[in-house]
């Protein structure tokens, strides 16, 4: 390792010492030619020298919204939607901190990008019975609303919008697209279809265009393939979860495999139809566990009815002879249960391929 030391000859009083910004500038050049921190690490590290008080804005602001739920949000998410509500784009861009204007916008509009995130944090727990980041796609997913509340009359979903955001997050949370290129992939959504309305003074959310958005970007054509993509919640949501921390690790759920794979395998069936989102539900980790390999219909034989019907499980189908038409029929099942559940009509997919 090289090592060189700066101002080595220089006094304590020497105007030509190097200063913080000068010291930072060097170690965000090295870093950014061979990184060991994160974008987001050094876009922190720029902030706080050109904005002290982030230093401790931030994490205390982190630690509060992520009290009571299982979000998990973090610094690296904060600043994305700073820069979004910014109109900074939501690229951590070193270059834009290098000038004073930019970050006087952060720091300006930093209030009130966090009470945006706590609207959304609230609107998420209130009315999509959702406790957890991770099971919508990561925190990235939840960008565009704290975008979209931000310039929302007191921070909060008009009522007439309730159903149409609910929508579009789980749309969002289904397809996830923001999981990959979430760096462009956010900033086109806002940028195309938020930021028009918010100049416009609209308060309607682009949910016709938030279909052609993932159908675009993920291909997908059909509820089937929208709800496959994110098993995890799509059982969430038909089992009536919320992703929320468990305190006794033995209730941890699990997500398991209703006719077991190993068995699936040995009768030839191939990867797609043993992975099936109709072929999963979730399970304590305990249970799981003792569930081991076991026939469907032993294993369920003493399970409540009342959970097989929110399970959407059918005793009758539980047969491998008849294990394609458990698929087809619990599919079905579990795709109208989440249109009824979110308010879709059917044909949405529809006419977007028209």
């Amino acid at each position: 390792m090289r090592e060189t030391i700066i101002d080595k000859n220089l006094s304590a009083s020497s105007k030509s010492r190097k200063s913080d910004y000068d010291v930072l500038e060097i170690f965000v050049r090295v870093n950014t030619l061979n990184t060991r921190l994160s974008r987001s690490d050094l876009i922190f590290s720029m902030l706080k020298l050109n904005w002290k008080e982030s230093a401790t804005y931030l994490p205390e602001f982190v630690r509060e919204i992520n009290e009571n739920n299982s979000f998990e949000l973090n610094n690296d998410f904060v600043i994305r939607c700073l820069f979004a509500v910014s109109n900074l784009g939501t690229k951590f861009d070193i270059d834009l901190l290098r000038k004073k204007k930019n970050v006087t916008k952060l720091r300006n509009n930093f209030d009130q990008c966090c009470d945006a995130i706590r609207s959304v944090v609230d609107f998420i727990q209130t009315h999509c019975w959702c406790a957890n980041s991770g099971i919508l796609g990561g925190p990235n997913t939840l960008v565009p609303f704290v975008y979209y509340l931000f310039h929302t009359k007191n921070h909060q979903v008009p009522n007439d919008q309730i159903s149409r955001v609910r929508k579009a997050l789980y749309l969002f949370g289904f397809a996830k697209p923001f999981s990959r290129y979430g760096d462009s992939r956010i900033w086109a959504f806002i940028r195309d279809e938020l930021k028009p309305l918010v100049e416009d003074n609209d308060e309607t959310f682009p949910l016709e265009n938030t279909f052609r958005w993932i159908t675009f970007w993920e291909k997908i054509r059909s509820y089937e393939d929208l709800l496959q993509s994110n098993h995890v919640l799509t059982l969430h949501l038909i089992q009536g979860l919320t992703g929320a921390a468990f305190k006794y690790e033995g209730n941890a759920p699990e997500i398991d495999h209703i006719f077991p794979r190993s068995v699936l395998r040995e009768k030839g069936f191939e990867l797609p139809y043993i992975n099936h989102f109709a072929n999963f539900w979730i399970l304590a980790k305990t249970k799981n566990r003792n569930k081991s390999s076991q026939h469907p219909a032993t294993y369920f034989a003493d399970v409540d009815e009342a959970e097989m019907e929110a399970a959407l499980i059918e005793k009758e189908y539980l047969d491998y002879r008849r294990y394609t038409t458990f698929l087809e029929h619990r599919s079905q099942c579990i795709i109208q249960g989440v249109q009824k559940k979110l308010g879709f009509s059917g044909d949405e997919f529809k006419k977007e391929s028209s």
